[in-house]
């Protein structure tokens, strides 16, 4: 019988996490920003089409302050056709490593030229608090 009960203590002394709230709750962030662009202005990128190829591509990156592991979705304000499908110019997903880090692609199409585009990126933490942010990118063919 002392054996259960000390095995019983030793699970919630072990577990004392399941027992007490978060402490971290609310506190981790999101930062979203282009890897490879210049920043023109907070939050504005520009991106220099390349006409030698069918997209345009640069890296974007986002830091949570959270550890690894969350799943942060990204979808933009336009969409491409491609045959009777609509795709988003960014990568729907991505998960953040150790540091609390992710990266994702971006890729625009000749179309986009001229246009500005809002690259949105989101996720859960996990007490439930929502963060949200994101960036601008006007693609431009001044080369």
């Amino acid at each position: 019988m002392k054996w259960l009960l000390y095995l019983i203590g030793l699970f919630f002394v072990g577990c004392s996490s399941v027992l007490e709230p978060e402490s971290d709750c609310g506190e981790c962030g999101l930062d979203v920003y282009a890897v490879n662009l210049t920043e023109i202005s907070d939050g504005y990128y520009r991106l220099e089409y390349n006409e030698s190829l069918a997209q345009t591509y640069t890296m974007l990156g986002a830091t949570t302050d959270c550890g690894w592991s969350r799943h942060l979705v990204w979808d933009t304000n336009y969409r491409y056709r491609m045959g009777v499908d609509w795709v988003s110019l960014v990568n729907p997903g991505s998960m953040t490593d150790d540091n609390g880090d992710a990266k994702v692609m971006f890729s625009a199409w000749e179309p986009f030229i001229g246009y500005t585009v809002k690259v949105y990126c989101a996720y859960e933490d996990q007490c439930g608090v929502r963060y949200v942010d994101s960036l601008s990118i006007s693609i431009v063919n001044e080369e």
